[in-house]
């Protein structure tokens, strides 16, 4: 048996409020400092509703959905009331590490969805709580009841909260909405997607059977995707060198896309033969007919692909793109300026960058990190003395402002923006570190910037990946240093992430 959380905010703090442990009367009237206690025990209700309500935002929200339960509130509640009564002095960093990474935290997974947990915890359990004045949201909408009001005017309080809430209590950008509202609509579009037939959907193209629209369909994607590198060819020009890891880069990527290349154009033609009836139809052609009349991409090819989320036809255009850019590497030379998402197994090409630096300079490899600098430039002719040139990333909830040459906010209704060339920089230095530390605040108790934002890169918009065999996530790629003159909790909360590829 299971107690779903009530839909939106006003409806879930009230359910946590009239909860045992705060809803028993004698449990909530006998702390030793009822202020106190009336103003966090309502601000812990309202971080739970908060954490659970974001899911509805998906990976903008989470990177992973986290099941937040009754029971992680009530140990927090009791552990508040508890420090309240023992100490004297406020323990909010106490109370911030017992909620945030033991209770709440426990369950969080991804690294960088902690960060977001212990920063916005840090907008809950903080001395200002206390003051009349405090407010939850920039707008001032949501707020702890002034005064020392008793357990009903509270829950009245709760009452007069507005019925739907806007995306500034998440600390999201008002484009969120929009993001949610196409993620409802395509799951929807999938589930119809789902139920139909393959005969139902392939029929009825001017007259055509659904094997005839099929069959052409096949035939035009044999026409458009080329056979696979000719890779002896290609190291005769671009051979094995000491001084040149990018070689060595290219000869991984022709293999593994090689592979994808035979997977598709196999399947393509074995599909065309059993449309003719010269094979026999095997369960997993069953699967390419299935996904071709649905515009997905066949979970044969997927198992040889790279991570993408884009439908067949969008598919298919990012892979011709993919293999005319190593076209192009392979025809003339080197590129001075790289496009990013297309490489298969981008650590590896990042790898290579550090790596020619470190045989340049004679430095131990495992000494050095990328630092990060915006260029202002669209284009440049030749590459730098040092590092990588790199294009093709999208930031998600946030833009490059090229006149301030830092992070801004998102332009309305525009939920991706393309960032700039990107040089990346090997240097002696510590990595960029993606972990939660408290925020420096000024005389008015906001949070001070730091001059930057670290930002994860993904390789598509879903953002959770599993952990493979090499150790790294199949969808995180690296931190990226971003020069912004807001704090980096402002980031965090907008769920701010930069993307190797879209959805479409």
């Amino acid at each position: 048996m299971t107690n779903e959380p009530a839909k939106g905010i006003r409806l879930n703090v009230k359910g946590s409020f009239l909860a045992d442990p705060i809803g028993n009367e004698e449990f909530f009237n006998s702390c030793k400092k009822p202020a106190k206690w009336k103003k966090l025990s309502f601000a812990l209700c309202f971080f739970h509703a908060v954490i659970q309500e974001r899911k509805s935002f998906g990976p903008l929200g989470w990177n992973i959905p986290y099941e937040f339960t009754m029971g992680d509130l009530s140990i927090s509640v009791k552990q508040t009331k508890m420090m309240l009564d023992e100490y004297e002095e406020d323990q909010f960093k106490s109370l911030n590490y017992l909620i945030g990474e033991c209770n709440y935290g426990g369950r969080v997974t991804d690294d960088k969805d902690r960060r977001y947990l212990l920063c916005v915890l840090a907008d809950f359990y903080n001395p200002l709580i206390f003051q009349d004045d405090y407010t939850f949201s920039p707008s001032g909408t949501y707020r702890c009841a002034e005064g020392d009001p008793t357990q009903e005017e509270i829950v009245d309080f709760i009452m007069a909260m507005p019925l739907t809430q806007m995306p500034e209590i998440f600390g999201l950008h008002d484009n969120a909405d929009i993001t949610k509202d196409q993620q409802e609509t395509n799951y929807f579009c999938d589930t119809v997607l789902s139920t139909e037939t393959s005969t139902a959907s392939a029929a009825g193209g001017g007259g055509k059977s659904g094997e005839e629209v099929l069959d052409e369909l096949a035939e035009e994607m044999l026409t458009k995707i080329p056979h696979e590198f000719d890779r002896e060819r290609v190291m005769k020009k671009f051979p094995i060198r000491f001084d040149e890891s990018m070689n060595t880069v290219l000869a991984q990527e022709l293999i593994r896309y090689n592979a994808l290349i035979e997977a598709i154009r196999s399947s393509l033609s074995n599909l065309r033969k059993a449309l003719k009836g010269l094979i026999v139809m095997s369960a997993d052609l069953e699967q390419v007919v299935q996904a071709l009349n649905t515009g997905k991409v066949p979970a044969l090819w997927t198992k040889k692909s790279y991570p993408s989320l884009k439908p067949l036809g969008g598919y298919i255009n990012d892979f011709l793109e993919r293999l005319a850019f190593l076209q192009r590497w392979i025809d003339d030379k080197m590129p001075t300026v790289y496009w990013m998402p297309g490489f298969f197994f981008v650590h590896a090409f990042m790898t290579g960058g550090m790596q020619n630096f470190a045989r340049k300079y004679g430095l131990p490899v495992d000494t050095l990190n990328f630092e990060h600098h915006m260029m202002p430039e669209s284009d440049y002719g030749k590459p730098p003395e040092d590092g990588i040139y790199t294009y093709g990333l999208f930031s998600e909830a946030s833009r490059w402002n090229a006149e301030t040459q830092e992070l801004d906010e998102s332009e309305p209704k525009v939920l991706f923006a393309p960032m700039p060339i990107i040089w990346f920089l090997p240097k002696e230095m510590p990595a960029p570190r993606l972990d939660w530390k408290e925020e420096e605040k000024n005389a008015f108790g906001a949070p001070k910037s730091e001059g930057f934002y670290v930002s994860p890169v993904y390789n598509t918009s879903a953002r959770r990946g599993t952990l493979s065999t090499t150790g790294h996530s199949t969808n995180y790629v690296c931190p990226i240093v971003i020069p912004s003159s807001k704090p980096q909790s402002h980031w965090i909360k907008r769920g701010t992430a930069l993307l190797m590829q879209l959805d479409d």
